[in-house]
């Protein structure tokens, strides 16, 4: 066996390509040509009907409608189709930072900071930044935050009044200059007798 193999190369020149391997080139075409004459002769492969292409294009264009309107609006109601705006942005070295800040008082009459995040009160501080045109309007809403608090913490102090503020820190350069500045947004009395139930 080898003998033979060793002959039937034998007259082959040194670098010589095999004259019975097909280049590599001529085997691709002959591959892809057999490819697509199998694909046209699959009567389950259809092309779409126009009324399968215009629902979809309609509901392309509807997703683009809604994502324009959040973004004019700053809303993210239709969250992800929203403002996105829980998502940081790049600002200037010497630009101020702003964030929102909750104050509690608790049934023992202690102030405390509200945790806005999953363990504290099942939501985080871009959820209530988001919603905070609509709290201002509405300090209601901050009712939720103590029920909530409830919910997650039965046996802990619960809250009888929250404030909500805006705190703005002064950077130099990227640094923080210690300087900052606290503006009253909305506060509300809690209506719920959370307290009672420990």
């Amino acid at each position: 066996m080898f003998a033979q193999n060793h002959s039937d190369h034998s007259d082959q020149g040194p670098g010589e390509t095999p004259t019975s391997l097909p280049p590599a080139q001529h085997v691709n075409e002959t591959s892809t040509d057999k490819n697509t004459e199998n694909l046209s002769k699959n009567p389950d492969i259809k092309p779409l009907s126009t009324t399968s292409r215009s629902w979809r294009f309609a509901l392309a264009a509807l997703g683009f409608v809604i994502l324009c309107f959040g973004q004019i609006f700053n809303t993210n109601d239709w969250f992800p189709l929203g403002s996105l705006s829980q998502y940081s942005y790049g600002r200037p070295l010497d630009s101020p930072t702003r964030s929102v800040r909750i104050i509690a008082v608790n049934t023992e009459g202690n102030d405390i900071r509200v945790p806005l995040n999953a363990k504290g009160v099942g939501v985080g501080r871009a959820e209530v930044e988001g919603q905070l045109d609509a709290i201002i309007a509405d300090p209601s809403k901050l009712e939720g935050l103590a029920r909530a608090w409830h919910g997650l913490h039965p046996e802990s102090p619960q809250f009888t009044h929250l404030t909500m503020e805006r705190v703005t820190s002064y950077v130099k350069d990227g640094k923080p200059t210690g300087q900052s500045d606290v503006e009253f947004l909305a506060e509300w009395t809690v209506q719920g007798n959370y307290g009672e139930t420990q």
